[in-house]
């Protein structure tokens, strides 16, 4: 069974998901919507953009797609290969993102924050019941308490190709013992979605829908999955994954949240306004500025879909890439020597 994400890209981590949430602080930008239009770009670098994804290696009747904005503005998107086999992919076909659902989670609190519903400096147990001690929303936003997965529990393994419940899914989440160890863990998330439901007084979903979707403009993003997969392809159900990783999207969408975040279209600030002290931010990115090109990340995997998302604030650049087989390579594809961001920069 294949694990249901990948760790942050920023941080390493390579746990069986990814998590996030939080609340901006400083001066917040104005807001303006990401363009859908693909804007006009030397021929030479989506040339070179294009080529680069020709050379991603894809496994025969498998796909991949691609999103690549810059300036707010998309430069590329494509498909390669088939999803399912006989129809070729496209930048709008619909993949199962995995963990790129936790920034989408985290973003949701801070909006509920901001709406004076809930405070991510609170303890969980305000809003769950959790024992003592419990740690506070930003907490698990930033995945400071290391809880136990509860993806390696028997219920997990051995229940997830059938729906279940959000009750069932806090059940398995063992209590803290206090002990703060910045580890991975997609119990956070679970936790972060519950407090959601719960403040807002409706489904976790229908939140991420009016909150995010809609605001954004993700008109192919749900929580159904792909309804052209075949069963072999996704068996765990996305109610089993539910905060932490049940989204299914398309590149084009992603790129669409990506931009939403960098021109604070939700209102609770630009990213580098967050604190970046501990390697992941409050709205659920890793963050790290390797040669002073500061950026966010995050990657997924759940079963044999693979996912990877960054966006770089200095030219209000994004790329996500979207794949229907299990790839530890997108984060290098994207961000490696001569990789999607090397080639960009080139081209400046």
């Amino acid at each position: 069974m294949r694990a249901f994400g990948l760790g942050l890209a920023a941080r390493g981590y390579l746990v069986a998901l990814l998590a996030v949430v939080g609340v901006a602080c400083g001066k917040a930008v104005t807001p303006t919507a990401p363009s859908p239009v693909v804007a006009a770009a030397p021929v030479d670098l989506k040339s070179s953009l294009s080529t680069a994804f020709d050379a991603l290696s894809i496994p025969s009747s498998y796909a991949c797609s691609i999103s690549i904005s810059q300036h707010g503005q998309v430069l590329l998107e494509r498909g390669r290969g088939q999803i399912p086999p006989g129809q070729p992919a496209a930048a709008d076909s619909r993949y199962r993102i995995a963990s790129l659902t936790k920034p989408i989670t985290a973003s949701a609190v801070l909006i509920s924050e901001l709406a004076g519903r809930l405070n991510r400096n609170d303890k969980i147990s305000r809003y769950l019941a959790f024992p003592d001690p419990a740690p506070t929303i930003d907490e698990l936003i930033k995945h400071v308490p290391g809880l136990a997965d509860y993806l390696a529990t028997p219920a997990y393994q051995n229940g997830r190709t059938s729906p279940t419940s959000v009750e069932t899914l806090l059940s398995l989440i063992q209590p803290w013992d206090g002990i703060r160890r910045n580890q991975y863990s997609n119990s956070h998330a679970i936790l972060s979605g519950a407090a959601l439901q719960q403040v807002n007084k409706m489904r976790y979903e229908d939140v991420v829908q009016r909150d995010i979707f809609g605001p954004a403009g993700m008109a192919q993003s749900s929580f159904a999955p792909p309804a052209s997969e075949s069963f072999p392809l996704t068996p765990t159900h996305p109610s089993w994954n539910y905060a932490a990783g049940g989204v299914t999207s398309t590149a084009a969408d992603m790129n669409r949240f990506n931009q939403a975040l960098l021109s604070n279209l939700f209102g609770f600030g630009a990213p580098e306004s967050f604190d970046r002290g501990g390697g992941v931010t409050s709205f659920g990115m890793g963050v790290s500025s390797p040669n002073g090109d500061l950026r966010f990340t995050h990657a997924g995997l759940v079963d044999e879909y693979a996912s990877f998302t960054v966006f770089f604030p200095a030219d209000r650049s994004s790329v996500v890439v979207l794949c229907n087989f299990p790839s530890a390579s997108l984060g290098n594809f994207v961000l490696g020597p001569s990789g999607i961001r090397s080639i960009m920069l080139a081209a400046k």
